[in-house]
């Protein structure tokens, strides 16, 4: 299961002459069939990877889970019939840290050590988004099939998400300006060789991981976030909305993922719960996540329910469902900005959490063109105004990560907030939130199942076992 997968690598078929030149080796090698795949290619498809693990698995499950969107009709999926797909798993494994391995390895060898930086970041993204969704998952032996390693050991999260934050230090240490570009020069896909941007992106996935262990872990959580902002410098994060990580689709054969979905199976509703904040706090991001009804208002669709007919409930605006060409976020400036008024209202950093609060806000608004004075409206409202409630700051959170469902999910399952159902029809009782993980895919209980932890107890393949930094009690 964990053979190293990459396309590019090719056999050449070799033979021997009787007689040959001191240019054999140049004269009979075919330039359209390397003996090896070029890094800065594989690199390449290892963001184009990672960003396509943002379809159809996203829609059906953590969108749900989160309730920013739902299934309008066939609603198997929203309701837990059947396991979750494994696609997150599988890809991660089979295609990522396969191949993101060979880049390492390769990159080493040639000196590329921006490379190398880029590399290691899209590496621990790629983690940081199995550990969430699994909790304990192989690691330390993940992607080394061609080292004979076929059955990983499992590790904690706890492992995982203390070596993901070594390896993005090391990461932004090896991120040089004026190191050599090697590969990235001609094909980094998502920041064009900008090193700056890739340090950025960098540590504010570093803050990302920081603030999700703070529950668990506080003091490593304190260290490591006041670490970062006390030192711009040395590790610069996301500074406005052009920072922003993302891939946009070149449309053709490369569709983005939600438009490729939607263009097969258009029954999916914006959910209720995101429908009615955005309500109730009269927010204008609404008109650009959703659709009206035929009566000119908005609707959002209960998770787990069925829509009456096709315009009982508002539809998710083609700005995510009808645009070939739209991107695929990896990281927002918004979201660092949530992070920091966090941190700075617990005490890991110095600063003004209202600041931060406010800049979250204004940068998500801003990436619709929302204006100053409709933003500065938004921000006086009385359920928005600033009241010096943590809460505020991860309601607005996951407001931001619409179309960023597995790390709002992820934010949720930690803060609690907001304080959801299992859908209305759920399938299986006994549950007083939404989906805690997935299970293991079956095919890896199969072929690995004697590594998987004992410890890990799975109930009706969502629940049973709480993530490490999932500290919440009286769920189940």
């Amino acid at each position: 299961m964990r053979t190293k997968i990459i396309t590019a690598l090719f056999f050449i078929a070799m033979f021997f002459v009787s007689s040959c030149t001191k240019n054999f080796e140049e004269i009979n090698t075919d330039p359209n069939n390397p003996s090896e795949a070029p890094l800065g290619n594989v690199f390449a498809y290892v963001i184009k990877d990672i960003t396509a693990r943002f379809g159809s698995a996203e829609m059906l499950h953590p969108a749900s889970y989160v309730g920013h969107i739902t299934k309008g009709f066939y609603t198997d999926v929203s309701n837990y019939i059947g396991p979750p797909s494994a696609s997150l798993w599988n890809g991660t494994y089979r295609v990522t840290m396969s191949n993101a391995n060979f880049v390492l390895r390769g990159a080493e060898e040639e000196g590329y050590n921006n490379l190398r930086g880029a590399t290691l970041v899209l590496k621990a993204y790629a983690m940081q988004m199995v550990t969430d969704a699994y909790g304990q998952a192989p690691y330390f032996e993940a992607g080394l099939g061609s080292e004979g390693i076929i059955t990983p050991s499992y590790d904690t999260e706890k492992e995982i998400y203390y070596d993901l934050l070594q390896q993005l230090e090391y990461a932004n240490e090896l991120l040089v300006d004026t190191a050599i570009l090697g590969p990235l020069e001609f094909n980094d896909i998502l920041y064009n060789g900008n090193i700056e941007q890739w340090k950025k992106f960098c540590n504010s996935l570093h803050l990302r991981l920081a603030i999700r262990i703070s529950n668990i872990d506080e003091s490593t959580a304190s260290a490591e976030i006041s670490k970062i902002l006390n030192d711009p410098v040395k590790y610069p994060i996301l500074e406005s909305n052009s920072d922003n990580a993302l891939l946009a689709y070149p449309g053709g054969e490369w569709v983005e993922p939600w438009t490729q979905y939607h263009k097969s199976i258009n029954d999916n509703r914006m959910a209720k719960p995101l429908v009615d904040t955005l309500l109730n706090y009269a927010d204008p991001r609404l008109a650009f996540y959703a659709d009206t009804i035929d009566d000119g208002t908005y609707k959002g669709l209960e998770v787990g329910a069925q829509y009456t007919h096709l315009r009982s409930h508002s539809k998710i605006d083609a700005l995510f469902v009808e645009n070939e060409l739209g991107p695929v976020f990896l990281m927002k400036y918004a979201e660092v900005e949530f992070i920091k008024a966090e941190a700075m209202m617990r005490g890991f950093a110095g600063g003004v959490a209202q600041d931060a609060y406010e800049a979250g806000i204004t940068a998500s608004c801003e990436e619709y063109g929302i204006s100053s004075d409709d933003i500065t409206t938004y921000l006086e409202g009385p359920e928005v105004v600033w009241a010096d409630d943590i809460n505020q700051i991860y309601l607005q959170k996951w407001i931001s990560l619409f179309r960023q469902s597995w790390e709002a999910w992820a934010e949720m399952r930690r803060t609690d907030i907001p304080k959801l159902s299992p859908a209305v029809n759920s399938s299986v009782s006994g549950h007083n939130r939404p989906p805690f993980r997935f299970s293991y895919p079956d095919l890896e209980v199969k072929l690995n199942g004697a590594n998987i932890p004992a410890a890990v107890v799975e109930d009706d393949h969502y629940w049973g076992y709480q993530i490490w930094w999932d500290t919440r009690t009286g769920v189940q």
